[in-house]
């Protein structure tokens, strides 16, 4: 076990966790039947400026997380899909756990903040834990891991 005063405590977010939040906010995207996405709808999402998400974007084309085609949009690559989707899990799983303890919606930002840093055994505990929810507090689908292969619940 880490012991938390050895644990990094910067606030500023790392370039991979903005390229994480990307690649979620795609994921999202596609959950609601969008492969090409606008470069304008991630930029919004964001809050960020376009320019700033096409390079971004670029990066992204380059590691083979995304394809990225100027001024159509850009899709994601089963490596890029692959990280979104565990993200959102991430997120939705922790909204479950606190909704579910505390009663309260998770903070955007805390939770921003928290997704990047579980691992997946942190995530599956969680999860089965929780009873292997498929929703999270919104009603939003929460992607199954490797511990949700037989039990689920609503």
């Amino acid at each position: 076990m880490t012991d938390c005063r050895d644990a990094e405590h910067s606030t500023e977010s790392s370039t991979q966790e903005n390229m994480e939040e990307y690649l979620e906010v795609m994921t999202i995207m596609e959950e609601v039947g969008i492969s090409q996405v606008k470069i304008s709808a991630i930029a919004k999402h964001l809050g960020i400026a376009p320019p700033s998400a096409v390079q971004m974007l670029r990066k992204l084309a380059k590691s083979g997380h995304v394809v990225y085609e100027p001024r159509r949009g850009v899709s994601l690559t089963d490596k890029g899909r692959s990280i979104g989707t565990r993200i959102l899990r991430n997120h939705r799983i922790m909204e479950a756990f606190i909704f579910q303890t505390v009663n309260v919606d998770l903070d955007g930002r805390v939770g921003c903040a928290i997704e990047h840093h579980m691992t997946e055994e942190f995530t599956n505990t969680l999860c089965s834990w929780l009873g292997h929810p498929r929703k999270c507090p919104h009603g939003h689908l929460i992607p199954s891991g490797s511990c949700c292969a037989t039990t689920t619940k609503a």
